[in-house]
């Protein structure tokens, strides 16, 4: 069984398509997501839960971004014992995590990404969050 990458859930980013296509997000619904950045907004990517996430500037890859820094395979985002975990994928210029450069690192929400150039964020809406705020709310009133 060979592993294709799945059409429906390529993410393809370039410099000109993230400032066109930027979108605002209040509130993620629960879930893993990275985000990135732009001048004019900010771009929200889910990951799929349970599976590889593969980064990078190739083809075959998960979520494509569009820039000369970032290797054909850059990183993957995997989860492990229920936690995030992004992996360097032997990628020229390194993956770092909140300034450091790692070969893996558990990810928290907030963490900052680097990939090259290109500066992802880790979002991690817990899925009963929404749920423990309206319970609070409601045994309080």
């Amino acid at each position: 069984m060979t592993k294709q990458p799945d059409p429906e859930h390529t993410q393809v980013l370039n410099s000109r398509e993230l400032d066109r296509s930027a979108l605002s997000v209040e509130r993620p619904q629960p879930g893993r997501y990275v985000a990135v950045r732009s001048a004019s907004g900010t771009t929200v990517l889910p990951l799929r839960r349970g599976r590889v996430t593969r980064i990078g500037r190739g083809l075959s890859v998960d979520v494509h971004l569009d820039d000369a820094s970032v290797s054909r395979r850059h990183a993957r985002i995997v989860e492990r014992n229920g936690r995030a975990v992004v992996l360097d994928d032997r990628s020229l210029n390194g993956t770092w995590v909140n300034g450091q450069r790692v070969e893996a690192a558990i990810l928290s929400d907030g963490d900052e990404i680097l990939l090259g150039r290109v500066v992802l964020h880790f979002v991690e809406v817990a899925e009963d969050a929404e749920d423990a705020g309206d319970a609070s709310g409601r045994a309080t009133g």
